[in-house]
């Protein structure tokens, strides 16, 4: 390949030497910040407890304690017995607010100091629930003090869509897209957009740890349709460029998957449930809580039968899968101010689908397996300085076979090995009443190898080493500052800076307005850098280009959020603005018939012939900086208890794609979605629950025209865009307390049975037309679940 002055490679141990010098900073300015803030003026402890109207604890809900002098917003986290406690608050008024998933929100206002401990005391839900935020800052906030845009689906609401999938849930945010073809299971992966913006773009976390699944391998996207739901407590999607706290791959924002925690001394679930296609789904989870451990298990079996909508071809749509999951959590209090975690995630899955091929009808096998594990000490060193340390280890595995049909005969196998290490530590500081710092440093090393995946079968790898810090400003108690930045180091790509900036600002009691910019950064992973796929089935290979430009983002997020009095209305809107330089994609470079055509393009476009390897007769395709890309629009979302039980909601969006070097709009996006969603809830002795859900896309450009011109004859070739029509889907869901603790429910998803209009139709020459949406059409669930949960003495 051609030399890049922009990139640079650096031994492991000068790597290693910078994160040293990183560790070695981060650690003096913790001791800096300990010995400000201890050098502050005396405080006092502030004690309470959150439990429900009949007085039972209610452990895990979160607390927010709010300075109405400086706007100072501080947060923790009940303990088994619903207590919390704030140290170091100082003298004056403060609001205190208690949240968790199922009750409205309780605030009370007090003044500091104060002798006896606070009792608060929470209702069920009035349905427009208070809503607490973690991705939009790395720590607990309430959503409407946020400086940026974050969209979350808590645990109720997960339950209520009867959706198995991350993917599935995901069709319910403003701004977000994903595929039901996918979420059907067809052979290929699941993808998202964020903003107009594709999910390769977007940071897929789990319990703050990124996710892994060999991106630029799988046309360079996390499957969102194999994450399960079984075992979280909510999703959030952070909107915008979030590089400034997260990283690479964070350019068009973050998707976290948080996990729940035990609520009782001891609590079981238990989940059964199957539906059309042959699905079937199985989950079960025990978790307890106690003063000092904790722990939270879960086991999960998925699985459904593949689908044609081509029945007169032999290759199937969607390939059948079956999945397992298994999941801990624990969690120990060494001392009352020092506590340990640990979690370990697994899943093996195996999809199997039929295709036609260059040697004829084919069956392919492939089996995916991943196991991460995450071990973190968290540590209270001063009542105003907390620290965390975590170290995470990820592996996938995929090997897939190809077998002719019927001779079995096995063809071009491909194995694909990625391993991830990452370590990091964080530091929160207050300083005073109007400032939260906090900083943090990260090592990275991610490395991929397999057969007929990559370049070189032995493998690549690519390390990072980063640091990263924020002031969030209280200015009074009408707005709030911060600013922030990320330095990191890469071992490929050199040197980045992504800094950040936002405001929000209390305009009445019921509304807030914010402002926020992000620089992204997103180095090429190594599928892009390296890939080498030659496909057995339509006669076409793709490799990567280690001349690759990184990808840089620029976010602009406005917005704001009103709340009625008594919080039985909510309204939000937010307009975005975001652009994408150097933007990776795969470029066709033609169909290669000879090596003296082989030749030429390796010229053209600086191709390794010795280290790709691309053979004659095939399409060929290349990952290149392609585009620049803009996508600006806005959302509006909102509920409104319209009585006693009863919920309204919905959301749209309306999105501006293009492609500013070809001045072209972007393909695959729906200029307008959105969604309405109507929920009833019956008292607690009926035990009734259901809803109706509509979620509606426009047209959209599946794929550009061209103009082609005849050199000999100078005829003009118009190909104009292919452009299929909108549609919308309707869901139904009902559940039903049956006993104590045992509920059934049931689904029906798209009950109208919307489908690609050209789903069983064929051209001149028999053969079926293009399908560009591949759904199941109408499909039902049904299933049962049982709860118990112990109470607390």
């Amino acid at each position: 390949m051609h030399n890049n002055p922009q990139r640079f490679s650096l031994s492991s141990h000068t790597l290693s030497g910078k994160f040293s010098i990183a560790v070695i900073g981060s650690g003096l300015l913790l001791c800096f910040l300990t010995m400000a803030v201890a050098a502050q003026s005396a405080s006092d402890v502030l004690q309470g407890r959150v439990a429900d109207v009949n007085g039972a604890a209610l452990p895990g809900a979160s607390v927010t304690l709010h300075n109405l002098g400086t706007g100072l917003e501080r947060s923790g986290v009940t303990s088994a017995d619903g207590s919390f406690a704030f140290p170091g608050a100082r003298d004056g008024r403060f609001r205190i607010t208690a949240t968790i998933t199922g009750f409205a929100a309780t605030s009370v206002i007090i003044e500091l100091p104060r002798n006896e401990a606070i009792t608060l005391q929470l209702e069920p839900a009035a349905l427009a629930e208070r809503i607490t935020v973690i991705s939009g800052s790395r720590q607990e906030e309430l959503r409407e003090s946020l400086n940026t845009k974050v969209d979350v689906i808590g645990r109720s609401r997960i339950r209520d869509t009867g959706y198995e999938s991350v993917a599935e849930v995901l069709q319910e945010l403003p701004g977000v897209l994903t595929r039901r073809g996918s979420a059907s299971g067809n052979s290929g992966s699941g993808g998202e957009q964020i903003q107009g913006i594709d999910s390769r773009q977007a940071l897929v976390l789990f319990d703050g740890q990124p996710v892994i699944g060999a991106r630029g391998i799988k046309s360079g996207i996390i499957n969102l349709d194999r994450q399960s739901v079984g075992n979280l407590e909510s999703i959030e999607v952070v909107k915008g460029a979030s590089s400034a706290l997260y990283g690479s791959d964070a350019i068009g924002g973050v998707i976290n998957q948080i996990t729940r925690d035990p609520k009782a001394p001891i609590e079981l679930n238990l989940t059964a449930s199957g539906g059309s296609q042959g699905r079937a789904d199985y989950r079960g989870d025990l978790g307890f809580g106690g003063e000092k451990l904790s722990a939270f298990f879960s086991g999960e079996r998925h699985k459904q039968n593949p689908f044609d909508l081509t029945p007169t071809t032999f290759d199937t749509t969607g390939a059948g899968f079956g999945r397992t999951d298994a999941y801990a959590k624990l969690r120990y209090k060494v001392a009352p101010n020092f506590s340990l975690g640990a979690w370990s995630r697994s899943y093996w899955n195996q999809a199997r689908g039929r295709s036609r091929g260059e040697e004829g009808n084919q069956e392919s096998v492939t089996d995916e397996d991943s196991q991460s594990f995450n071990l973190q000490g968290d540590w209270a060193i001063h009542p105003r300085v907390t620290a965390q340390a975590r170290g995470y280890f990820s592996r996938f595995d995929e090997i897939g076979i190809n077998t002719l049909v019927p001779n079995t005969r096995p063809i071009a196998p491909g194995n694909l090995f990625e391993r991830y290490g990452k370590v990091d530590g964080s530091v929160n500081a207050i300083l005073g009443e109007h400032q939260l710092l906090q900083a943090g440093a990260e090592w990275t090393t991610d490395r991929y190898r397999g057969l007929n995946r990559l370049a070189n079968d032995a493998g690549h790898q690519m390390d990072t080493a980063g640091f990263f810090a924020q002031d969030k400003i209280s200015i009074g108690n009408r707005a709030t500052v911060t600013i922030g930045g990320r330095f990191d180091h890469n071992s490929i790509f050199g040197n980045a800076f992504s800094p950040k900036a936002g405001v929000n600002v209390r305009v009445h009691e019921l509304f807030r307005a914010r402002f926020s910019y992000g620089r992204g950064f997103r180095a090429p992973d190594l599928g892009q850098l390296y890939f080498r796929f030659l496909n057995p089935t339509n006669l076409y290979q793709v490799i990567g280009n280690p001349d690759l430009r990184p990808e840089r983002a620029n976010s602009f997020q406005l917005g704001g959020e009103f709340n009625s009095r008594g919080r039985r209305a909510r309204l939000g809107v937010n307009v975005f603005y975001n652009d994408v330089e150097n933007l990776i994609d795969s470029v066709s470079l033609g169909f290669v018939a000879s090596s003296p055509q082989l030749s030429a393009l390796s010229q053209q476009y600086g191709i390794d012939l010795a280290l790709f390897r691309p053979a004659l007769n095939r399409l060929l395709f290349i990952y290149q900086n392609v585009a620049e890309a803009r996508t600006t629009g806005v959302e509006f979302d909102g509920d409104v208890n319209l009585t006693r039980g009863f919920l309204f909601g919905g959301a749209y969006t309306y999105l501006s794609a293009r492609n500013l070097k070809a001045g072209l709009p972007l393909a695959g996006r729906h200029p307008h979605q959105g969604n309405i969603r109507l929920a009833w809830e019956s008292n607690q002795a009926l035990g009734l629950r259901w809803n109706l859900r509509g979620t509606f896309y426009s047209q959209w450009i599946q794929t550009l025209g061209t103009t082609t011109t005849n050199a000999q004859t100078g005829a003009v070739t118009v190909t104009p865009d292919v452009i299929p029509p909108g549609f919308i889907y309707w869901d139904f869901y009902l559940a039903k307390r049956i006993h104590r603790g045992l509920e059934f429910f049931g689904s029906v998803d798209n009950f109208t049975d919307s489908r690609d209009p050209n789903v069983g139709r064929l051209n001149a020459t028999g053969a079926p037309l293009a399908i560009y949406r591949n759904e199941l059409g109408r499909t039902f669930r049904v299933g049962m679940r049982f709860t118990w949960a112990g109470e607390r003495k």
